[in-house]
């Protein structure tokens, strides 16, 4: 073998070999900081925690590699990658004392072949409870997603984006989304969902605390599926908190480059196709297996800390929230954006992260 391709060759699996000890020792540290992030009872402990876990979590981006990397033990962070292998989603939440939610979420995505980060902002304490425009991404109504949908319409790439909100004391929600780019920049909403009442950027299904809806993607039939929400009582329309599923159901399809709203669809279960992610060595030999879903709270096997359930998202669509005030206002007093001027403390990152 020639003398500078044996050294390329080498310098090349050297290099392999420390980015993926770097992850796996990154993985640890933010194993161990979302784990007292997750046991901590102090409101302001919290908060520092969290900074922390953000500090490190973003140093983990200037590793080589991380955006393939499984990440497989932060179970109750969500780390969604598209079919496409174009644009990964971490995202978690923090639940307040009484019982409200921040939400976080970083996009890593390709642009001209350079892999940027972005991250979200949760600002929905200054939004609508259901905002209805297109949004940027600084400007985001925060939710926990666990779908990722892509799809071309007209030779623009878009993400259909499937998550879960806590809405109030009263009432969860789950959302239908649409994510897509402005030249680098990521935003939120896009006329795509279609009705007997229009064309919607985004769709939310609100309904009863504590009640078990249905929405997920279903490839194998190309629709959404989603349980069909009623009022309990005749009376109760329009008062969304009292909407549980009526074992009916209904979907979108895509169809002529739109996601159209079809009623009555007949569900029909399949059997677990869950993906699995294989972890191999430099040399590409197989370690492990890990399953790519997040552990559900509401799941009797999952994890319970300082008696409740932590992270809140599906591997099957058996959510529960912990639900914020009925009053529109989502946001606890210590969310960064609830008092006006108040400055966040600023990351030492190497890379750029669009904010």
């Amino acid at each position: 073998m020639n003398k500078l391709l044996f050294f390329a060759f080498t310098l090349g699996f050297v290099l392999n070999l420390s980015g993926q000890t770097n992850l796996v020792e990154a993985e640890n540290r933010l194993e161990q900081k979302l784990n007292a992030l997750r046991a901590s009872h102090d409101a302001d402990e919290i908060k520092t925690l969290n900074i922390s876990f953000k500090e490190e979590l973003e140093a983990t981006f200037q590793i080589d590699g991380f955006f393939d990397y499984p990440f497989a033990r932060l179970t109750t962070m969500g780390s969604l990658k598209s079919s496409d292998n174009k644009i990964r989603l971490f995202n978690w939440n923090i639940e307040h004392e009484d019982q409200t939610h921040t939400y976080y979420c970083y996009i890593a995505h390709y642009h001209n072949s350079k892999l940027l980060v972005t991250e979200l902002k949760d600002n929905s304490f200054l939004l609508p409870p259901r905002p209805t425009e297109t949004l940027d991404y600084d400007n985001w109504y925060g939710a926990l997603y666990y779908q990722i949908i892509p799809l071309k319409r007209k030779n623009k790439q878009l993400y259909t984006l499937v998550g879960w909100d806590g809405n109030s004391s009263f009432s969860d929600m789950k959302v239908l989304d649409v994510l897509y780019f402005a030249g680098s920049k990521p935003k939120l909403g896009y006329p795509l969902f279609k009705d007997n009442e229009g064309t919607h950027r985004r769709v939310f299904f609100e309904f009863k605390k504590n009640s078990v809806m249905t929405l997920r993607y279903e490839p194998s039939r190309g629709m959404i599926m989603f349980d069909h929400l009623s009022p309990e009582s005749p009376s109760l329309v329009g008062v969304y908190a009292y909407y549980v599923p009526d074992m009916s159901y209904d979907a979108f399809e895509w169809k002529n480059n739109y996601w159209n709203h079809k009623a009555d669809v007949i569900a029909v279960n399949s059997k677990d196709t869950r993906k699995k992610t294989v972890i191999r060595d430099s040399k590409g030999r197989p370690i492990k297996e890990v399953e790519n879903e997040w552990i559900d709270p509401t799941n009797s096997d999952s994890p319970i800390e300082n008696g409740k359930h932590v992270a809140v998202t599906p591997g099957d669509d058996e959510q529960k929230a912990t639900p914020p005030k009925p009053d529109g206002t989502r946001k606890h007093p210590s969310h960064p954006n609830y008092r006006k001027g108040k400055k966040k403390k600023k990351p030492r990152s190497a890379i750029k992260i669009q904010k």
